[in-house]
């Protein structure tokens, strides 16, 4: 047998041990991911620059959101051969603030808490350093690297579903240097389901999903106006609001979800004090060290400014 294609067969057999030890972990751990070529990173900021040239995207939307993607791997990863995307399922997550006298319910949709990045990388690189190879965080669009890699699919809200198991999970892509052995790459469409089907559409407050486009209007969004710190538009009306940062009025009248639009778990109670402080806008480094240590663990803290805007619509509706 010649020297260069025994050394081929090795190689690609001890790829395929790797990825066959990545994906036990992911399915053990009741995540689903997918590994497609490095060769189709062009083809996403191709598929956004596109939707730009035809005016598909609100100015300020697009600077805020879509303008700090990178679609090299130069500097962080000059050898990468494929994109690991991985969705990881997270429940509605419950907060209690006390507020005179009485415990009211705040939630926070599935997606935010993104300490299951750090400890995902953890577990990827444990599994694939001693064997030569590595791994690095992307910035790429998570949702369209989802859909052409044939992971999830778009709902007529452009949220990501993954089939059979809603939208109710945390997506994340690794650049690796792994080769990878099976390339999907699928068009971007909206599921089938969702041709025939409106109720994301009619339970939207600020009409941001319009069946005569597939892309919604972001720009009217409630998630983009609560997850930064511009006023809310007057055409918002505070009784829109119903998450402490973005909006699931899409998302639990979806037919996609109806497995798991009951998955609550309570993450954290805060007392009469803490509910002020938050409320009062005190800053971060004033507020006591445990309500801190609670906005640590929630995935709060990057967000503190807005929480006293946030919440008091919440807590104050009228």
């Amino acid at each position: 047998m010649n020297d260069s294609f025994k050394i081929d067969i090795e190689s690609i057999m001890m790829h395929s041990d790797i990825i066959s030890s990545i994906f036990s972990f992911i399915v053990n751990a009741g995540y689903v991911a997918k590994i497609t070529s490095i060769e189709h990173l062009k083809e996403l900021e191709d598929d956004l620059a596109i939707r730009k040239r035809k005016d598909k995207f609100d100015e300020n939307f697009y600077k805020e959101r879509l303008t700090s993607f990178k679609f090299t791997t130069d500097t962080v990863l000059p050898d990468a051969k494929s994109i690991i995307v991985i969705a990881v399922p997270q429940p509605t997550v419950v907060l209690i603030f006390r507020r005179n006298g009485i415990d009211q319910q705040v939630i926070i949709p599935p997606t935010y808490d993104y300490s299951v990045n750090i400890e995902i990388e953890k577990r990827l690189k444990e599994i694939i350093k001693p064997e030569g190879f590595n791994i690095c965080t992307t910035s790429i669009p998570l949702k369209l690297i989802a859909v052409r890699s044939g992971l999830a699919e778009y709902g007529r809200n452009n949220i990501c579903y993954i089939p059979g198991k809603g939208s109710f999970f945390r997506l994340m892509a690794f650049f690796s240097n792994l080769q990878c052995k099976e390339d999907i790459w699928k068009p971007v469409c909206m599921m089938e389901r969702c041709k025939r089907c409106k109720a994301c559409m009619l339970a939207c407050p600020t009409g941001a999903i319009d069946d005569r486009r597939f892309l919604i209007y972001a720009e009217k969004c409630i998630s983009f106006h609560n997850e930064h710190g511009i006023d809310f538009p007057e055409n918002i009306d505070r009784s829109f609001h119903n998450c402490l940062l973005g909006c699931l009025k899409c998302q639990i009248v979806c037919p996609e979800n109806k497995k798991t639009v009951k998955w609550f778990e309570v993450g954290a109670q805060f007392s009469e004090f803490e509910t002020s402080v938050i409320l009062n806008g005190i800053s971060l480094k004033e507020i006591p060290y445990s309500t801190q240590k609670k906005l640590d663990r929630l995935g709060l803290i990057d967000d503190y400014s807005l929480l006293a805007r946030n919440l008091s619509v919440l807590l104050e509706p009228s």
